[in-house]
């Protein structure tokens, strides 16, 4: 009489079929988000390019680059969080200038620190004080050359933890000829994936990032 073979599989059968799929799906996921990092990076490049243009433009129309802090008349501190960018908005949404006429989508403004000034200093209607961030949801540091020494200044950012951070993004220098990149108008950087600023995988609009 023939014997009849062995039906179904063992635990340790079970066990290994699932280890194998938990380790094919943690690669798929790894891939996915590495894809994703690097589209939010090439994003993150074209928008600081498109803001560079729109300052340009700024600089065309007023004889100066937007400042990167408040006056004393817009009663806002300097020494507060995410100055920079704030300021920025600040100027590229007054006085009906409007960005020069160029369309920043909604979802380029964040508020990470909830701030508001005491008056309203935009076209906007409101007393929020807004920041560009990036696709992570992070402010975009803006610094202008007169601040560029300047290394109290610190900035919100979320990680994909949901954590706050504090850190000050400081004007990169140019390891070669010693001075700042952008030394004659400004610089712009992102904290990148890692929702950290001052770290490898920053994103900015000058030569090494």
């Amino acid at each position: 009489m023939r014997s009849l073979g062995r039906a179904g599989f063992t635990l340790l059968e079970l066990l290994a079929v699932i280890m194998i799929i938990a380790v094919l799906a943690a690669v798929l996921v790894s891939q996915l988000s590495s894809g994703e990092q690097a589209t939010q990076a090439s994003q993150t490049k074209a928008f600081l390019e498109t803001l560079d243009h729109i300052l340009m433009e700024y600089e065309l129309d007023h004889g100066r680059y937007p400042p990167s802090s408040f006056a004393p008349d817009q009663g806002v501190p300097n020494d507060g969080e995410n100055v920079g960018i704030e300021a920025l908005v600040v100027a590229l949404n007054s006085n009906k200038w409007n960005a020069g006429g160029h369309e920043i989508e909604a979802d380029r403004f964040g508020n990470t620190d909830d701030d508001v000034s005491a008056r309203s200093l935009t076209d906007f209607g409101n007393r929020k004080l807004l920041e560009l961030v990036d696709p992570w949801g992070n402010p975009i540091a803006y610094i202008y050359r007169t601040d560029y020494g300047v290394e109290d200044r610190s900035y919100v950012t979320i990680d994909e933890q949901g954590m706050e951070q504090r850190a000050t993004p400081v004007a990169v220098k140019d390891p070669m000829k010693g001075q700042y990149f952008n030394h004659d108008s400004f610089q712009l950087i992102s904290a990148g994936p890692d929702c950290a600023f001052n770290t490898e995988d920053d994103i900015a609009n000058f030569a090494n990032r």
